[in-house]
């Protein structure tokens, strides 16, 4: 990244809430996405100790779920006092999103920022989230979006279990672990991995607002199940 350029993706924050213009343009996405119902809703976010599910416990009329993807109980219980400290109630919970523990078509949104292209299986994940969405359900999701037709994979795990890098290996900074293995950069193709595992409208689209300072580039998957 050249410093002299700004990072409009990432790096611009908003003075009261603290987001940068990819979380909250994506956030107003879910929030508008959930306005038509005639309950209070039930969202799963796929994070729990960070800033943005923070501010949803706060501002949901509904029923929040979180989790961190961290089978130890012990660390868990570590990142529940991170968690309280930052403002958060309830307990960290651990979700592993290609097999996740809700019900079927028991949630109204799912939200997921910058995960999938952390998962190696990641479509068995896009099909774990149109199990658990209520028909009409929403997911919004961003991830490494190129404007390419076709996913580049840049790592996968093999038959034995190992990491096989096929390009140089790519970090992105994670607030719990540091840094994690980046395996997918994704093309247009991956709304046909949402259609097929049941979504009935997909679409990439970016909001754009400059007095909201919401610039070129915001490209997020809305999926409808």
């Amino acid at each position: 990244m050249d410093p002299r350029q700004p990072d409009i993706r990432e790096g611009l924050l908003c003075r009261e809430c603290r987001h940068n213009s990819r979380i909250r343009s994506s956030l107003r996405l879910l929030l508008d996405q959930l306005e038509s119902l005639d309950h209070p809703p039930a969202v799963y976010l796929t994070e729990q100790v960070t800033g943005t599910f923070i501010w949803l416990q706060r501002h949901l009329r509904g029923t929040l779920l979180g989790s961190e993807f961290e089978p130890s109980f012990l660390k868990r219980m570590a990142l529940t006092r991170r968690f309280h400290q930052a403002g958060g109630k309830g307990t960290v919970e651990y979700q592993d999103v290609t097999k996740l523990n809700f019900a079927d078509a028991s949630l109204d949104a799912i939200a997921s920022f910058e995960v999938f292209e952390h998962v190696p299986d990641y479509r068995t994940a896009v099909s774990e989230f149109a199990r658990v969405l209520k028909p009409g359900g929403t997911c919004v999701a961003t991830f490494p979006f190129t404007d390419g037709p076709d996913t580049i994979t840049r790592a996968l795990v093999d038959e034995e279990g190992e990491v096989r890098h096929l390009l140089e290996p790519e970090y992105h900074g994670d607030p719990i672990s540091g840094g994690v293995l980046c395996f997918y950069h994704f093309g247009w193709d991956v709304l046909d991995v949402f259609r097929s595992a049941g979504f009935s409208d997909v679409r990439m689209v970016m909001p754009c607002g400059l007095e909201h300072g919401l610039f070129y580039g915001l490209w997020t998957l809305v999926a409808t199940r």
